[in-house]
């Protein structure tokens, strides 16, 4: 080729080399010297947005400025990689991408690559390292072909996300009042309603007290209570599904106990205290906006000494909070801090690992 290429037209020679290059083995069988490590990274854009597990391209240009070839052939190849970091550039569990030239980049070339890669199947903002590598060779970044940082945020599953206001619409509550609050099965059920029940005996609930039930769906917390609580002490329970309240109104007659549609982030409630407020697997699917609503709602409902429990997601790799109404994951300190600015104090109940970078926590909020 390079003897014949002055025969051919000057139009189609770059055509024609590239063509050549393609087929032609250009082996790299020697660790590269620093003046040949010299060339550039690129990437247009710098910031993604994916879904868990989505696949995606991160579109990558890549400049040989050394006056050495680059092939990720032979014995020391030349290859990109893509490392997952979290925000604070420690190693994320997720398995790095190596991208191998498709064909040699000679001296003052570019060459654009489109490597695939999945998102993690977990929720969290983070960093793409992008670097230039060759094995049993030097380091590129210390040779003038500095990394390139990527930001990306993966969020909930869009599949994943709630509307509860269709899901109560289309339900059939005579028929399953359980599978519209989340539960697979009744028996599923009334095992979440005895694990509520332990949470209340551990906040200290007794037959005489005041509970406010925020997000009481079908009644989950209100059956073992029917018979717990004595007449002295009451059950107000409320929720956002309009469907909902005339259900629980039919099912639970006693005269202490009733039931109030509330909106996303206000309680139709004044003028009354309660000793105990509960939110279960509420600010689970709420922003973290509106979760601060609520507690400052609850807050000014809340008796001296009372105490409000509820239970949240918080993943380390989250800034602030990801995910949707299926299942929302907070960055705990920001949740804390939402939590002092509205006049309350936290303190960690229950505390389960769900992953290395997530857990879900039962939380008790008290007058600061």
């Amino acid at each position: 080729m390079p003897g014949l290429g002055r025969y051919l037209p000057a139009s189609i020679r770059p055509m024609v080399r590239r063509a050549y290059r393609s087929v032609v083995p250009k082996n790299l069988d020697r660790p590269l010297m620093p003046a040949e490590c010299c060339g550039r990274l690129l990437c247009a854009k710098r910031s993604f947005l994916w879904q868990q597990s989505e696949a995606g391209v991160i579109p990558i240009r890549v400049h040989n400025d050394s006056p050495m070839v680059w092939s990720s052939q032979g014995s020391h190849p030349v290859t990109v990689t893509l490392t997952w970091l979290t925000s604070r550039r420690e190693t994320l569990a997720v398995p790095t991408t190596i991208v191998k030239l498709p064909m040699p980049i000679y001296p003052g070339e570019v060459m654009d690559l489109d490597p695939a890669i999945v998102a993690p199947a977990f929720n969290g903002h983070g960093l793409i390292e992008v670097e230039l590598k060759q094995a049993n060779g030097p380091n590129f970044a210390e040779h003038g072909v500095p990394k390139v940082l990527i930001e990306f945020q993966v969020s909930g599953n869009a599949a994943e996300d709630l509307d509860y206001h269709k899901a109560y619409a289309t339900a059939d509550l005579s028929l399953d009042y359980w599978t519209v609050v989340g539960p697979k099965t009744k028996a599923e059920f009334d095992q979440l309603a005895a694990n509520k029940m332990v949470h209340l005996h551990e906040v200290g609930v007794t037959p005489d007290s005041r509970i406010l039930d925020v997000g009481c769906g079908t009644g989950q917390l209100a059956i073992p209570l029917e018979s717990y609580l004595t007449d002295r002490g009451c059950y107000t329970g409320t929720d956002i599904g309009a469907e909902a309240i005339p259900f629980c109104r039919d099912r639970f007659k006693r005269p202490n106990f009733r039931f109030l549609q509330n909106e996303m982030t206000s309680l139709p409630l004044a003028n009354e205290t309660f000793d105990i407020i509960t939110y279960f697997s509420v600010f689970t699917h709420t922003f973290p906006d509106e979760t601060a609503l609520l507690l400052a709602e609850s807050q000014r409902l809340l008796a001296a000494g009372g105490v409000i429990i509820g239970d949240v997601f918080t993943s380390s790799l989250v800034d602030r909070c990801s995910g949707n109404r299926g299942m929302m994951e907070l960055n705990e300190e920001h949740f804390l801090r939402l939590v002092q600015v509205v006049g309350l104090k936290a303190e960690v109940l229950h505390d389960w690992e769900l992953n290395p970078y997530l857990r879900r926590q039962v939380y008790t909020f008290r007058h600061a």
